[in-house]
């Protein structure tokens, strides 16, 4: 086919290659617009050269983080293929600390190369100019940036200077060339959905065997069936399109779909666990509720998925749960850096769309906490005070480094993540003038007022629950309120069963909040620690009984000792914050939290290494 003349001048003029998208050329022009003076040559020819040094150190870096973070990906395969599930929890940390220490590798070593050298914005300007050359025609053009700006914001974070959280609108390209089928259709008539669902079954080639694939491929379609019947209607689904990559995460394998029809469109979820007796089809999540409250959280760690359509896959899961937000579908496969890009693009968005401000969020004021947020955002941040009268307070270093702890950890569905954010700036007026005072008067160490412009040093942005203290406050309807108080006890023993433990139960209901599936989770972590560093005692009784009527604590104080981390499990209902009308319910479910043989029992099993699984989805969902 013969090329127009425009199209002929722009390879020319730019070196793009034949059969690059429209949407390619028209960025090139953005980025590199025509007359505008190319920002390399406005620097000596050995800085010009620096700066492409630069730009090659920190491309090869990216490119050797992708490979490491690739190869961990791939082998959860294996993990699931073996059971080897204690390298697989290993591996899995292991790959959420890898951007940063391939950051903090990359400065050092640009650091080295050219002291003294990486404080002027002109040069970096130029730096980016030939990065963004280098790396334009790439698929992952938009990791790549994201990669480049997390380097260069080391350089000038002493000088609290804005490297945006950005990807020069990168990630929406299209792809280079024609992508790989990302999906297998199957037909879904009622005499071969069950005959489909044992193909999708079948096309995982695991070498490991089913239990009994032909069973959980029957029990899967009626379920199927029953599901697009209650959710759909009667019409009949025409195809069930899988994705074909597998999604690894802890110890289940899911595989992902939709059920389809002209009438609409079902997402559905295979959730596989691997037994000694074989891998079995554990239950069936469907519909954009499941996917949205129990599939794609930010309360569990990050799935393993591999593949190098990552665009493609990311745009497939914006349509099976469009509420959770395409920021959150970033992190939910890993790419935790360009959700939080991706968070930043839509905050503002909503800033200037809405002409919100900053307010402070609904629940108890935090004591080493400021937290603030647009009124209907979904995400709510928070800045580490640097003073507080938190008995036990240690500054805010210690608390910064618990919430990379628990970023880092396998969050078993009852913590929230949270992602830190450096130098963000925003203009004065975004903020409630109460916001800003209290933040400039409590948190002076990562905020600061530059003019008219807020500087944020260190932010943390996390989704927004309801605190259960609140809901409790709010709510009168007896099975809501009771579902509350049940979850708040089964959250309490899932916790003790990954083995941790909340040193400081006073108002722990709120720092803990209902999820959209209904459960509970923490959201504050600072009194986050291990079960094992604590003695669990009862109170014991005075000496003689008939002091008991005369002795006044209040005045005669404690008739025994307690340490630091003594915990007396006898009075811990006193202090949990169920209200008084739930008490006896909560006894009736979870009176053995109140007895010392239960934390004993929890102790010995973590001690032992005994693993504790925590339920990843409703019980009515699964199959058995």
């Amino acid at each position: 086919m013969e090329r127009s003349p425009s199209d002929a001048g722009l390879r020319a003029g730019t070196g793009l290659r034949p059969g690059v998208s429209k949407a390619r050329r028209q960025a090139w022009r953005r980025l590199f617009p025509a007359g505008r003076p190319d920002p390399l040559e406005k620097l000596s020819p050995e800085r010009r050269a620096e700066a492409r040094g630069v730009a090659e150190t920190v491309l090869k870096a990216h490119r050797g983080y992708r490979a490491a973070f690739d190869a961990l990906t791939d082998k959860a395969r294996a993990t699931f293929e073996n059971r080897a599930w204690i390298q697989g929890a290993l591996d899995a940390e292991q790959r959420v600390r890898l951007y940063r220490a391939a950051v903090d590798e990359t400065w050092h070593k640009i650091e080295r190369q050219f002291p003294g050298r990486l404080l002027d914005g002109a040069f970096w300007m130029a730096t980016r100019h030939a990065f963004l050359k280098r790396v334009f025609e790439d698929y992952d053009t938009d990791l790549a940036l994201t990669f480049f700006y997390s380097t260069m914001r080391i350089a000038f974070d002493a000088r609290d200077a804005p490297v945006e959280y950005d990807d020069d609108g990168l990630a929406g390209l299209l792809p280079v060339g024609d992508p790989h089928p990302i999906f297998q259709l199957y037909p879904a008539g009622p005499r071969r959905l069950a005959r489909s669902v044992a193909g999708v079954l079948e096309s995982c080639a695991f070498r490991a065997p089913f239990a009994d694939l032909e069973r959980d491929a029957a029990l899967a379609a009626a379920r199927l069936v029953e599901e697009w019947r209650r959710q759909v209607g009667p019409a009949l689904p025409r195809d069930l399109q899988m994705l074909k990559p597998v999604f690894y995460r802890d110890r289940e394998a899911y595989l992902v779909g939709k059920l389809r029809s002209p009438a609409g469109a079902l997402p559905v979820v295979f959730a596989l666990q691997h037994e000694p007796s074989g891998i079995t089809v554990d239950a069936v999540l469907a519909g954009k509720e499941d996917m949205r409250n129990i599939l794609f959280v930010s309360t569990r760690s990050t799935f393993h998925v591999s593949t190098g359509d990552y665009r493609e896959v990311l745009s497939f899961l914006d349509t099976l749960a469009p509420e959770r937000g395409h920021p959150a579908m970033c992190a939910v496969i890993g790419f935790t850096h360009p959700a939080r890009v991706a968070l930043n693009q839509r905050l503002r968005s909503h800033l200037r769309d809405t002409g919100e401000r900053f307010t402070p969020a609904p629940g108890r004021v935090g004591m080493a906490m400021i937290v603030f947020s647009p009124p209907s955002f979904p995400y709510v941040f928070k800045v580490v005070r640097d003073f507080s009268t938190k008995q036990g307070w240690t500054g805010r270093g210690p608390i910064m480094d618990i919430y990379r702890w628990v970023h880092e950890m396998n969050r078993g569905r009852l913590m929230l993540d949270a992602w830190l954010y450096r130098n963000l700036h925003f203009p004065r007026e975004a903020f409630d003038e109460a916001v800003l005072e209290e933040l400039l008067r409590s948190a002076p160490n990562s905020v600061r007022l530059d003019g008219a412009t807020v500087v944020l040093k260190h932010v943390y942005a996390q989704r927004r629950i309801e605190p259960l203290s609140t809901f409790f406050e709010g709510t009168g309807d007896r099975v809501l309120r009771e579902r509350a108080a049940d979850a708040l006890g089964t959250f309490l023993k899932d916790l003790a069963g990954m083995g941790f433990f909340l040193g400081d139960h006073y108002g722990l209901t709120s720092n803990t909040g209902l999820t959209h599936a209904r459960n509970v989770a923490l959201f504050d972590f600072d009194d986050l620690g291990f079960l094992v560093r604590y003695r669990f005692r009862e109170t014991p009784p005075l000496a003689d009984e008939r002091d008991e009527l005369l002795w006044d604590t209040e005045t005669d104080g404690a008739w025994f000792s307690v340490e630091e981390n003594d915990v007396l499990v006898d009075e811990w209902e006193r202090f949990l914050g169920v209200p008084a009308d739930l008490r006896d319910y909560f006894r009736e479910k979870h009176g053995d939290l109140f007895t010392l043989p239960y934390w004993e029992d929890a102790q010995r099993r973590v001690k032992a290494g005994e693993w504790y699984r925590v339920l990843p989805y409703p019980a009515d969902r699964r199959l058995l």
